[in-house]
């Protein structure tokens, strides 16, 4: 029997309106999936970090009674974040992590720790003008993590999936994910591989044909799904954050390197470009 790619779900949580998203995302896939829940709050603030603690020297006291409030309101939000999984009708197990100075290595390690299959989370920023980038947890753990990764964004539907590949082990390892999901969600999928354009002039039948080739390869791994084959020339990363919000996609869906023929040099990979700038939520696979 095929393992469940999404048996088991960590859900890292707030009070923030991303991570309401996040929740909602997370009870969607678990009910199709059969998933089991684990959400994580981890209580972090300014003076439990070194230099802090140093620079003002709070008495023990005052720390101590710091704590506390910060415990009783993770406690709140990991009782209505429970309450509201088993109204859905889901298993969930919660835990607090009390103190950390770093939240991110906290998630990252628990997440080593107890082999979870997927990580859903919100990007966590909440001042309108920056709604679509990650905060700081969120974009250590995109980098780190092991672990399939979803930032939710805008969107918690998963009927239109924009699936980006371009034949590499990660964009194959990809193509299995959307593919569970799609026949799960009755997904309309659409496979785009993004040809760079400096590549495409120096040799065009023969980069056409390549990028034909690899759409063809992946759309056999999509078998009894609607797919539609798009190949688009350009900076991919630029390609598919464009394509996600014209189209109105829910979900893009990538490996965690390669969308590239060519080194990117300075700016990072396409995936790093695409789950910090993309308006919908991202799905990362390692």
């Amino acid at each position: 029997m095929p393992r469940n790619k999404f048996g088991t779900i960590l859900v890292p949580i707030d009070s923030s309106v991303s991570c309401l998203r996040a929740r909602q995302l997370a009870a969607l896939i678990a009910k199709k999936f059969d998933s089991k829940i684990t959400i994580v709050h981890v209580i972090s603030h300014d003076f439990m970090h070194p230099e802090l603690k140093a620079n003002y020297q709070l008495p023990s006291e005052i720390m101590d009674k710091l704590n506390a409030v910060y415990i009783n309101a993770g406690e709140k939000i990991l009782r209505g974040a429970e309450e509201a999984f088993k109204e859905e009708g889901l298993h969930v197990e919660s835990i607090l992590i009390r103190r950390a100075e770093d939240p991110a290595d906290s998630i990252l390690n628990l997440s080593k720790e107890r082999s979870f299959d997927l990580i859903i989370m919100g990007n966590r920023a909440e001042a309108k003008a920056e709604q679509f980038d990650l905060g700081s947890t969120s974009e250590k753990i995109a980098l780190y993590s092991k672990t399939p990764l979803i930032i939710t964004k805008k969107k918690t539907n998963l009927s239109k999936l924009l699936v980006a590949i371009d034949g590499s082990k990660q964009a194959n390892n990809a193509l299995e994910y959307a593919s569970d999901i799609a026949k799960k969600f009755d997904s309309k999928v659409t496979l785009l591989h993004v040809a760079e354009a400096k590549l495409a002039n120096l040799e065009p039948g023969e980069v056409r044909r390549i990028s034909e080739n690899i759409l063809w390869d992946s759309a056999t791994v999509m078998e009894g799904v609607e797919i539609d084959k798009r190949l688009e020339y350009g900076k991919p990363a630029e390609i598919i954050i464009k394509l996600a919000n014209k189209e109105n996609y829910d979900l893009i869906i990538l490996g965690s390197r390669g969308l590239s023929s060519v080194k990117r040099y300075l700016l990072g990979s396409v995936s790093e470009d695409v789950t910090w700038h993309a308006k919908r939520s991202v799905l990362i696979i390692r």
